[in-house]
C-alpha cells in the first residue's frame, strides 16, 4: 500500500496539488519509515505549502536514511535559506555540491547566500559557475547583474541584465531603470578613456 501512496503522491506533486500529495507521502512514510524517498517528497510537498518546520523534519529524517543524497542536502539548504539560517544553508549547499558539483541551481542558491552575507566576490564565483554549467540560466544571469550592480560595476551588470532579458527572465523594471540611469550618469566621466570588455 505504501508504494501506491507514494505513486499517487508523485502524481499529485507533479500536478501541484501539494496538500493532497503531502497526505499521500505521510501515509507512505508512516508505513515505511525507512524509505528515504518518501521523506524527501514529503519534505518537498511541505516546502511548497510553506510548512517549513515540517519540511525540515522530513528532510532531516531523509538525511539520516540517505546521508549521501545530494537532493536531501539541497532541499535542506532551501529550507534553511527560507528560514534565514544562512550559515546552515551555506553548509547544506556546499555538501550538496561536494556530492554533485554539476547542478547549476545549487551554485546559484549558494551564490544567493554569499550575496546575503555581503560576500560579493564569492557570490559572483558561484553565479558564474551556474552559467558555465547552464548558459541559458536566466535567474543566474539576473543575479550576476544584481551583484555587479552592488559592486557599482554597471557595465557588467548591464551585460548580464541583457542576457537575462533575452532569455525571457522577468527582470524587475526598477532594476533595469537603475542600471540604465547609472550607466548614463557615468558616461561623461569616461570620455576619452579606453575601456576593456565587461567581466563576464
Amino acid at each position: 500500500m505504501s508504494e501506491e501512496n507514494y505513486r499517487r503522491g508523485v502524481e499529485l506533486l507533479e500536478r501541484a496539488q501539494f496538500a493532497d500529495a503531502r497526505a499521500e507521502f505521510e501515509r507512505a512514510a508512516a508505513e515505511r519509515p525507512d524509505w528515504a524517498e518518501a521523506h524527501i517528497n514529503l519534505g518537498v510537498a511541505c516546502l511548497e505549502l510553506g510548512r517549513l518546520d515540517e519540511a525540515l523534519v522530513a528532510f532531516a529524517r531523509a538525511r539520516e536514511l540517505a546521508p549521501q543524497s545530494e537532493d536531501v542536502h539541497y532541499n535542506l539548504g532551501v529550507v534553511y535559506e527560507r528560514q534565514k539560517r544562512l550559515d546552515d544553508a551555506q553548509a547544506a549547499y556546499e555538501k550538496a555540491l561536494a556530492l554533485r558539483p554539476t547542478v547549476p541551481e545549487t551554485h546559484c542558491n549558494l551564490g544567493n547566500i554569499h550575496r546575503e552575507k555581503g560576500q560579493l566576490e564569492k557570490a559572483i564565483e558561484e553565479y558564474r559557475a551556474a552559467v558555465d554549467l547552464q548558459p541559458y540560466f536566466g535567474l543566474a544571469h539576473n543575479n550576476l547583474a544584481v551583484t555587479y550592480a552592488m559592486k557599482a560595476d554597471f557595465e557588467s551588470a548591464a551585460y548580464h541584465l541583457q542576457i537575462a532579458r533575452t532569455l525571457g527572465y522577468a527582470v524587475h523594471p526598477d532594476f533595469v531603470r537603475h542600471v540604465r540611469g547609472e550607466l548614463e550618469r557615468r558616461r561623461p566621466e569616461s570620455r576619452g578613456l579606453g575601456t576593456g570588455p565587461p567581466r563576464r
